[in-house]
């Protein structure tokens, strides 16, 4: 059997590695690229969703008569789904 070897320096058939911080700006790189193409706006983190709130003031428009029975359901349901 013959073995040919050659060294380093010479055409490989893949592409050398990244050093961690080469690869981590490529990975950014990446990254903004996909956020420029989205159609849609991400979804607040749940933190900032506030539910609770938003359900004590469709209550409180719904005693001070502002919302109907009917629009205080459908605008509760919105908000619990969402």
């Amino acid at each position: 059997m013959l073995f040919l070897y050659r060294p380093r320096e010479t055409w490989m058939p893949f592409p050398r590695p990244m050093s961690g911080t080469q690869q981590a700006a490529y990975n950014r790189q990446l990254q903004t690229q996909f956020a420029s193409t989205r159609r849609v706006a991400p979804a607040l983190p749940a933190a900032q969703r506030d539910v609770v709130g938003g359900l004590e003031r469709l209550v409180a428009l719904h005693t001070s008569g502002g919302l109907t029975d009917e629009e205080f359901e459908s605008a509760k349901a919105r908000l619990l789904t969402s």
